[in-house]
């Protein structure tokens, strides 16, 4: 299985996220539904095309309450479908570029989330 379908490594997650495919152009704002090392699932109201780049930016969750804890990305978008009984877009977000700090606070969220 590739990393697109491959979803044994996916842990559910209900994490803010937020699509920026461009500087001038307000970002796409969802919630990351399914998490992995390699890529993830994001749901929002509007439309990312396939193979657009983006930079993603993730709401985890922390060890302090008050403290908000942000991972950020550049990605791609492998795959775009209209779900029609909740009316949102569903993308696959392959992750291309992470520096090591964001990668290691990512995966200290996906262990810490059952």
């Amino acid at each position: 299985m590739n990393q697109t379908t491959d979803t044994r490594s996916r842990k559910k997650v209900s994490w803010r996220a937020a699509m920026v495919t461009a500087p001038s152009v307000p970002p796409v704002y969802g919630i990351a539904v399914e998490v992995a090392e390699h890529n993830l699932i994001i749901l929002a109201d509007k439309e990312v095309k396939v193979g657009t780049s983006c930079h993603v930016y993730l709401d985890i969750p922390g060890t302090q309450v008050n403290k908000k804890n942000y991972v950020d990305f550049t990605g791609n978008i492998s795959c775009t479908s209209l779900m029609g009984q909740v009316s949102m877009f569903r993308h696959i977000v392959q992750i291309k570029e992470i520096n090591s700090i964001q990668r290691e606070n990512l995966l200290k969220a996906l262990k810490s989330t059952s």
